[in-house]
């Protein structure tokens, strides 16, 4: 049987959970995914593609070879897009509960999850994917699976958290999935070219 030669790629990140649900959409692809611990700056801005893109400019000028930046975001309507690129911030914080207790009497609790997927090689930023689920919050926390955010994010169409869902059902629909997909067509198509 003829083995399918690999490109590695690096996922610049210390989130083994990211690395596993961006590994886990890249599994039937050409790509070999491998974690690097680099970080860029983060700055300060409402958008998750503007806070990777920066991230993904300061890798590059440090790293030769091909990797992923990924920022993600959880922007909840009644908080006028609070946490967004945040998100992780707000988490180590207030929590979930701290969110729960801030959108608890509110009565609109619609939310998008964001994520961009930032693609470089050869010290420059080739290309960007975004993804975007929505959903609802709940007010109860429900499930032990994901990480973050997810026991309470409820995509629309379903009734359950990210939490209560396993990597590959989550991997149907989420955000990261979206974004992660995208990228994998693009750069199957390049491989194929090449």
């Amino acid at each position: 049987m003829l083995e399918l030669t690999k490109s590695t790629i690096y996922l610049a990140t210390n989130n083994m959970n990211k690395f596993e649900e961006i590994r886990n959409v890249l599994e039937n692809s050409k790509i070999n995914l491998r974690v690097i611990n680099i970080k860029g700056n983060e700055i300060q801005a409402f958008s998750v593609l503007s806070v990777a893109r920066q991230s993904a400019l300061n890798i590059a000028e440090k790293f030769e070879g091909a990797f992923l930046v990924e920022d993600s975001g959880l922007y909840i309507d009644s908080l006028y897009g609070f946490p967004g690129p945040y998100s992780s911030f707000v988490y180590k914080t207030i929590g979930v509960g701290g969110i729960i207790r801030l959108i608890k009497d509110r009565e609109n609790k619609n939310a998008e999850f964001h994520s961009a997927l930032i693609y470089g090689e050869n010290g420059k930023i080739i290309k960007n994917f975004v993804g975007i689920t929505e959903g609802t919050i709940s007010t109860s926390i429900k499930g032990e699976k994901g990480f973050g955010f997810d026991p309470i994010f409820i995509p629309n169409g379903y009734n359950k958290t990210f939490a209560e869902m396993t990597i590959m059902e989550k991997n149907k629909i989420s955000h990261r999935a979206k974004s992660t997909g995208a990228f994998a067509q693009w750069i199957t198509k390049k491989l194929d070219n090449a």
